[in-house]
């Protein structure tokens, strides 16, 4: 037989508990975070200043240049502090659903097919055939979670981006916004976050099974021959789910972006809204606006930042889940069954 590791899509793997999915989680969400942060500086600023810059290196350059090659991560403790919580909350809410639904569906465990896997273990067909059609389900789930925690810190990560931004830092922008428009200003976007969020998560994870599976496949059939002579995972079989997690995260997250990104647009400009001002109006007014003002240009404002930060940070993000999970999945089938999860159950 063919020892699996963790290292398989989450739908696939044995079921961790709360805390070691939530702590994978928050330390994917800060790896996509720092890694993809000065792209998303140069997105908001494209997006809330449109026509003042050309384009996104004249963005780029223009900011180095005029404020300092740290102003690119200005603002990175709110989202740093904030993506760690809201993807531990994603990753753990959508892993916990999945596996319910799944459970809900498998076929009792019976003896070994002859390709020896039960019929609940990670390899076999009822969870494969099964587990891809919860995906969206508990994708979406866990983007209404998600949101609750992200529009807040997008909102205050959005104004300390902008241009000109003249709050001091974090604190002194939270203040700020209550002191203005009351806690009720915390809210702001946080509708847009949800339409964005939903349908985004439902994309991202639904994509990253997908292609995961289908790299899973044809690396398998590929390598049938050796796994046949060795039980164990060497360095190069968890490089290569490395790089597997990598490759198949980037290409989710840009997937999800095209999807999603004049939501996006839209709500960046709202939670940079002055009160009060023509900007000061609903989701679908701003995409309204956005169309009047440059059709589908205007709407996709921003887009090759958003998909040059999409590939390497959310491919960091996957690998940090992937990878945290393989090392903590490991150390708890080390110390026994009691501990939680099974790293590496065998198919």
């Amino acid at each position: 037989s063919r020892l699996r590791g963790a290292m398989s899509p989450p739908s696939e793997r044995s079921k961790g508990s709360w805390l070691m999915e939530y702590s994978c989680g928050a330390f994917a969400g800060a790896a996509n975070v720092f890694t993809g942060y000065p792209f998303d500086t140069v997105k908001v600023r494209l997006q809330s200043s449109p026509g003042y810059y050309r384009g996104m290196l004249h963005c780029a350059t223009s900011v180095v240049q005029q404020e300092g090659a740290r102003s690119l991560f200005r603002g990175l403790s709110p989202p740093l502090i904030g993506g760690a919580m809201e993807t531990g909350i994603n990753y753990a809410v959508y892993s916990r659903l999945l596996h319910y639904l799944n459970s809900r569906t498998d076929p009792p465990a019976g003896p070994s097919t002859s390709s020896g896997s039960t019929g609940t273990g990670p390899g076999s067909g009822g969870l494969l055939q099964s587990s891809l059609l919860h995906v969206p389900l508990a994708a979406a789930v866990a983007g209404v979670a998600l949101s609750v925690v992200l529009g807040p810190t997008e909102l205050i990560k959005c104004r300390l981006q902008m241009a000109g931004s003249h709050y001091h830092g974090p604190m002194h922008c939270l203040s700020s916004l209550i002191e203005s428009e009351g806690v009720r200003g915390l809210t702001r976007g946080l509708g847009a976050t949800l339409i964005r969020e939903v349908p985004g998560n439902m994309i991202y994870f639904s994509g990253y099974e997908a292609l995961r599976r289908g790299v899973s496949t044809l690396s398998s059939s590929s390598s049938s021959s050796s796994s046949s002579s060795s039980s164990g995972r060497s360095m190069s079989d968890t490089l290569g789910d490395a790089a597997s997690a990598i490759l198949c995260g980037g290409l989710a997250g840009c997937l999800m972006w095209v999807f999603v990104l004049p939501v996006d647009v839209a709500k960046t400009r709202l939670q940079t809204a002055t009160p009060g001002s023509p900007w000061d109006v609903g989701v679908a007014r701003h995409l309204a606006m956005l169309w009047r003002e440059g059709r589908t240009k205007a709407l996709w404002s921003g887009l090759t930042p958003t998909l040059v930060r999409a590939f390497p940070a959310n491919g960091a993000q996957f690998a940090a889940w992937e990878l945290s999970m393989y090392a903590l999945g490991a150390r708890e089938a080390a110390a026994g069954p009691a501990q939680g999860l099974s790293a590496c159950p065998v198919s």
